[in-house]
């Protein structure tokens, strides 16, 4: 490409200066006198189209073939946006709908909660309230078995400080025991 347009350069100079020295004569100008420089000019657009002819021709086919595949590029990210804006907008459109979904959902865990967590609170208060009944019971039966036992341990004290007190009575006592034992 490079040595074409400096072929062309040198091309076009020697033509001016071959026209330079043709033009040291005085003449009346008449149409003829643009003949030679209209071949030149004819001979030098028909090189030029020749050998340009095909590298033009491949530089913009290759520049249509790269701008088809920009525009087919950007109709797919055109379409492919519009169905991500119909999908947002559908999602928008239904966005009252969703929230009124989460807003219900929500209510129904809330009571849900509320009625798990009392039933488990009664339970737990129901099975508190047991072991404090049966706590209490254990604790009444242990101190009515200790002041069971301290009554008959002073009952026999007080019997064995009567009959250690009355002679009488530590006799009837000894013989009864002793007719008892035999």
């Amino acid at each position: 490409m490079k040595a074409l347009a400096k072929y062309s350069f040198m091309f076009i100079a020697l033509t001016a200066s071959a026209v330079a020295a043709e033009s040291g004569a005085h003449h009346e100008p008449s149409i003829k006198d643009l003949m030679y420089p209209a071949i030149n000019f004819a001979v030098l657009a028909g090189f030029l189209i020749w050998k340009l002819k095909k590298p033009l021709s491949e530089m913009f086919n290759k520049q249509a073939s790269e701008v088809e595949s920009l525009m087919n590029s950007a109709a797919q990210k055109n379409k492919d946006a519009e169905e991500r804006l119909k999908t947002l907008q559908a999602k928008m459109s239904n966005l009252n709908a969703e929230i009124a979904k989460i807003q219900k959902d929500y209510e129904s865990d809330v009571a849900t909660f509320t009625s798990t967590t009392a039933e488990e609170t009664k339970a737990t208060i129901a099975r508190t309230h047991r072991d404090l009944i049966n706590k209490l019971e254990g604790e009444k039966n242990e101190l009515v078995e200790k002041l069971n036992e301290e009554l008959l341990n002073s009952v026999i004290a007080k019997t064995k400080q009567t009959i250690n007190g009355n002679a009488d009575m530590k006799n009837r006592a000894t013989s009864k025991i002793v007719s008892e034992l035999r």
